[in-house]
């Protein structure tokens, strides 16, 4: 043993170490895409390759012909390494594959997510993130250790001087309490400036109102209660197909996934997806035995809508609040819908709050009918 070895640790100098593996029970498994689908060439039949007045059709042109029950029969795509495998019911396996787009950054979300640029609003920059903390949230009177604090940001080692300078705190102040400024249109929102997708439309809502028998003029009464901030559906569904980034992770042709871990074993079925539940399949094949519409040869399919919707705090230092309504579309799959990074949903509403119009209305009417 020479002397460099000699002086370095124990562990360095068994070099048989180095070549040994983990058992298996440790290891970590990537996730793995689907098997891959036969290609559409492979799919041509000699009824497939028949003759019009404009000569014969291309099998993807083909295969956009709705084709009937008779037509259709039981089809198994490949086992993946985890033995799982997709099996359609259809006349020939679908031209358009999400699976051939699938990536490792698809299945796993990224340990380090990229921040928003704008992740200090309504502050422009950490230096001025970093005072205004301090003085909302380092109490109204000042201590000793509250003067610490602030010694601490100034040495930060990322504060700026220069950033801090020329701000309008009274602005800032302003947007972090929900105020607006003075001269703009109360009518406008926040986001309409950032990031607001174009096509809202206000609809003023009106809400009947009960009054018991007893009183002066009983029945139901309209008052206007506020206005309805929302987006067409279609137009949200045809932006959001049809985008480049989007369209190709949609799966349009609904199947049934089995895992089987080797070919003596019984297929077992897999649910996890809302394209290849019981409903949207049954729903699929109700769509493809209507009769199409005179003159269409253009492939039907079921799209899944699923909305949600939960109160949102606008501001940390005031009480507005706002109930956005998500749009996503069920035919993409859930890993991406989860992954903030894929930004799946879509705004299409905004529920206020009543008026205090609408309360006082009703008040004085009571009052009055009584």
């Amino acid at each position: 043993m020479d002397d460099e070895t000699l002086h370095r640790p124990l562990a360095e100098r068994r070099t048989r170490r180095e070549h040994r593996q983990l058992p298996k029970r440790y290891r970590d498994i990537l996730p793995e895409p689907p098997a891959a689908l036969p290609p559409p060439s492979l799919q041509v039949t000699p009824e497939d390759t028949q003759t019009d007045s404009n000569g014969p059709q291309s099998p993807s042109r083909q295969s956009q012909a709705p084709a009937s029950l008779t037509d259709r029969k039981v089809l198994k795509s490949g086992r993946n390494g985890f033995g799982l495998f997709r099996q359609y019911f259809a006349a020939r396996f679908p031209d358009h594959d999400p699976g051939e787009h699938i990536t490792h950054n698809d299945l796993i979300e990224s340990s380090n997510p990229s921040l928003p640029v704008d992740r200090y609003n309504p502050y422009p920059n950490l230096s001025s993130f970093l005072i205004g903390e301090w003085y909302w949230n380092g109490g109204e009177k000042k201590s000793q250790a509250s003067f610490e604090q602030l010694m601490k940001i100034v040495g930060h080692p990322e504060f700026r001087p220069e950033d801090v300078a020329g701000n309008n705190w009274r602005l800032i102040d302003a947007q972090l309490s929900g105020e607006r400024n003075e001269g703009s249109n109360e009518d406008d929102w926040e986001d309409e400036q950032v990031n607001r997708p174009a096509g809202w439309i206000k609809t003023p809502i009106r809400i009947k109102v009960p009054f018991h028998k007893k009183m002066k003029h009983p029945g139901q009464k309209e008052f206007d209660a506020g206005v309805l901030h929302h987006r067409k559906l279609m137009s949200v569904i045809r932006e959001r197909i049809t985008r480049p980034s989007v369209h190709p992770h949609l799966h349009f042709e609904p199947y049934e996934l089995f895992w089987q871990p080797n070919v003596a074993a019984e297929p077992i079925r897999v649910h996890g997806e809302l394209y290849t539940s019981e409903a949207f399949i049954e729903a699929h094949n109700r769509l493809q035995e209507q009769t199409p519409e005179l003159g269409c040869n253009l492939p039907r399919v079921v799209l899944g809508l699923m909305f949600a919707s939960d109160g949102t705090q606008l501001t940390s230092f005031s009480t507005a609040k706002l109930w956005p309504v998500y749009l996503t579309i069920g035919n993409e799959s859930k890993y991406r819908r989860s992954k903030p990074s894929c930004q799946a949903f879509e705004h299409i509403a905004y529920l206020e709050t009543a008026s205090e119009t609408f309360y006082v209305e009703v008040y004085i009417a009571n009052f009055c009918w009584c």
